[in-house]
């Protein structure tokens, strides 16, 4: 039965409480047995090979679209887009235009490209252009153009040169002016679109006197515009009904858009108020006030579109006066003359202004008071007025610092003036007036 070294046969436990050390010593009397040498390693054998990890490449960016850029282009942005899709300079890719074109092949791809490449955004660091590098292609167009009439000149008639040249030129200047943003609108651009189609038709009518086919290309016009003015005639009741039938179409869909828009206005305001004033039937004071706000914004968004838009002084009031009312007891009667756009100073003075009247709402005993701002060259002018308790103005505690600050704190850091005008039993007044100075 082999043992192991402790002298237990193979696979035996020691005894429970006996120590794993105890038991791996040999009985008395019995030798312990020789170790089993280790044997050393052999210098001449074969090192054991290494497992390398070698780290993931790392992924190659994404190709940019082939677009013509918007900006930094020498013609049509062809090369500079090309360049920028084949991370090439686009110096060289200029280049070898040129010299495809003397061929012919570089003059196809180059409109082949203009026609079907869209423009869109590049990198403005790829789009710009150093001067130098403006410089020298163009000196590689011109000599690009040299080579191209070198080459047409061996084609055939020298004659064909000048007025090829000639509508190349002129197609040339209106894809220019069409292919990028500019709108037709814009001063310059008709007359060159109309010099480049002058320049074109003469090539063309060059082209036609030169080759001999002038007269007979004028006997074909002229037949075609005759066959033409007879179709045309012929068909006239047709064009007039579909045209007809056109514009009533375009007036149905714009009545169409207007009634849905008109819908959905009354649905958010009309008829949302009309909710809330069945729900406040037994409150007379809360009906009157949401039926003035409703007939307010009403005929603000009717008759005062810009105002309904906002920006303005008088759309500010407008919505300064629908919050208090909805806050608030209270019913403002306002009056409005002139407007002006709202900007940081005005906006402050709307604040005033709403505080004066939270003021009157708060501590005039009263459910009613009057707005009146005037707008004029020189400036703002507003009037809260109410017809409530009044007060003393030099009888307010030092502490009570809302119409010290709100109101006329607020408009004296501004340049304007603040005036508060009340009495006990009289009712209150404030005039707040805003240079336009200031305001501006």
């Amino acid at each position: 039965m082999p043992t192991s070294v402790g002298g237990l046969p193979v696979g035996v436990q020691p005894p429970a409480g006996v120590p794993a050390a105890a038991a791996a010593q040999p009985p008395a009397g019995v030798p312990a047995p020789a170790p089993v040498p280790t044997p050393a390693p052999d210098p001449a054998a074969a090192p054991a090979p290494l497992l390398t990890v070698s780290p993931a490449a790392p992924a190659q960016p994404e190709r940019p679209p082939l677009v013509r850029p918007r900006s930094g282009r020498m013609l049509a942005g062809v090369a500079a887009g090309t360049a920028h899709h084949l991370r090439a300079d686009p110096l060289v890719v200029r280049a070898l235009f040129v010299a495809l074109a003397m061929t012919g092949i570089g003059v196809v791809a180059y409109v082949l490209l203009w026609f079907f490449v869209p423009l869109g955004e590049v990198d403005p660091a790829q789009a710009a252009q150093p001067s130098r590098r403006q410089t020298l292609g163009l000196a590689f167009v011109g000599l690009g153009a040299l080579v191209l009439v070198t080459n047409l000149a061996t084609w055939g008639n020298n004659d064909l040169i000048a007025p090829l040249l000639l509508v190349g030129g002129g197609l040339a200047v209106i894809w220019r002016q069409l292919d990028t943003d500019r709108t037709l609108t814009r001063p310059g651009v008709r007359w060159v679109l109309a010099g480049g189609a002058a320049l074109a038709a003469l090539g063309l009518v060059l082209l036609l006197a030169t080759t001999g086919q002038l007269a007979n290309a004028r006997n074909g016009f002229v037949a075609t515009v005759v066959i033409l003015a007879g179709i045309l005639l012929a068909t006239a009741p047709f064009w007039r009904r579909l045209l007809d039938s056109r514009e009533d179409e375009r007036t149905a869909r714009i009545r169409s858009e207007e009634r849905a828009a008109v819908a959905a206005h009354l649905h958010d305001s009309v008829l949302q108020t009309l909710a809330l004033i069945q729900r406040h039937a037994d409150d007379q004071q809360a009906v009157a006030r949401l039926a003035r706000s409703q007939e307010r914004e009403l005929r603000t968004w009717l008759y005062e579109p810009r105002t309904a838009a906002g920006g303005t002084w008088a759309a500010l009031v407008s919505e300064m006066i629908t919050e208090v009312e909805g806050d608030h007891a209270l019913t403002v009667d306002p009056v409005v003359v002139g407007d002006a756009p709202v900007d940081d100073a005005l906006a402050a003075l709307g604040a005033a202004t709403r505080e004066a009247l939270v003021n009157a709402a708060k501590h005039s005993g009263v459910t009613s008071a009057d707005l009146y701002t005037e707008v004029t060259a020189g400036q703002v002018s507003v009037f809260v007025r109410d017809r409530g308790a009044g007060f003393d103005p030099a009888a307010v505690p030092v502490d009570r610092r809302g119409l010290r600050d709100s109101v006329t704190g607020r408009i004296t850091r501004l340049g304007g003036t603040a005036t508060v005008r009340s009495a006990p039993g009289e009712g209150t007044e404030v005039e707040l007036v805003l240079p336009r100075e200031a305001a501006a």
